[in-house]
């Protein structure tokens, strides 16, 4: 026998009424769950995240053009390194 999935609910601040905690507005009465606090809160962080997510791509392109020199100063030694026995 397979049970029901259980969700999380709340009580709206309008109306009284239990509703499921993903719910943003009542069904019931319309009522918003989201504050303007909340609203701020859930925008700075979803910006810090996005900055955290630009840093760590631009850490990697550095990583990556890091490598591509070392592997080009390897390459223009082995170069000078010919031209000079070849003289």
């Amino acid at each position: 026998m397979e049970f029901p999935k259980m969700t999380a609910v709340c009580v709206c601040g309008g109306c009284g009424r239990t509703i499921e905690k993903d719910y943003v507005f009542c069904p019931w009465c319309g009522r918003s769950r989201v504050t303007d606090e909340d609203c701020e809160e859930a925008i700075e962080s979803a910006f810090d995240r996005i900055e955290e997510k630009q840093y760590e791509k631009c850490v990697q392109r550095l990583e990556k053009m890091e490598e591509r020199l070392d592997s080009l100063a390897e390459d223009l030694d082995v170069l000078a390194l010919s031209w000079e026995m070849r003289k």
